[in-house]
């Protein structure tokens, strides 16, 4: 079985105020439900990752902690708050082997560039999916990908709006 990826864009973050600054931001009441609807999700579709590597910004640690995604390990990393595509996809080469699993709980533009990029270099991707993850990103989101030898493959794409996924 090839290594899966779960890209999760962190849910709705509380409007922007001066206090506590964008990294303090925490989820609204409507991102915590949304988050708590996608970790059920992924738990009922066997998607719960072995590893999370999440943003060290608030709304990233509220959307890890609302997902309740059992037995995964976190790494809370400051380096991916914001990050850049090259540094989410370099964060994720470095986890362990045995990880067969990995989430990656970070923040736009990063890692919805780093979702289209995974899908240019893929190929037999679930059309549906591919289609409502070229239109964009949304909070909550979550890209699944298996990490084939021959090429990445997007094989779901989980949404805690939509009564059904693609």
């Amino acid at each position: 079985m090839p290594r899966r990826l779960l890209l999760i864009r962190h849910a709705k973050a509380a409007a922007f105020g001066a206090d506590p600054g964008d990294h303090g931001r925490p989820l609204s009441a409507k991102g915590k439900a949304h988050a708590e609807t996608l970790g059920a999700v992924l738990r009922a579709k066997d998607w719960v990752p072995d590893l999370a590597l999440v943003s060290s910004a608030q709304r990233t640690r509220d959307t890890m902690a609302a997902l309740a995604l059992p037995d995964c390990a976190v790494r809370y990393e400051e380096t991916l708050y914001l990050a850049s595509p090259k540094t989410l996809a370099q964060a994720i080469s470095t986890c362990e082997a045995n990880a067969k699993t990995i989430a990656l709980i970070a923040h736009n533009p990063g890692i919805a560039i780093l979702a289209h990029q995974l899908l240019e270099q893929g190929f037999d991707h679930n059309a549906k999916a591919a289609r409502a993850l070229m239109s964009g990103f949304r909070t909550g989101w979550a890209a699944a990908f298996e990490l084939r030898e021959e090429g990445p493959r997007l094989a779901c794409l989980f949404d805690p709006r939509a009564a059904d996924t693609a």
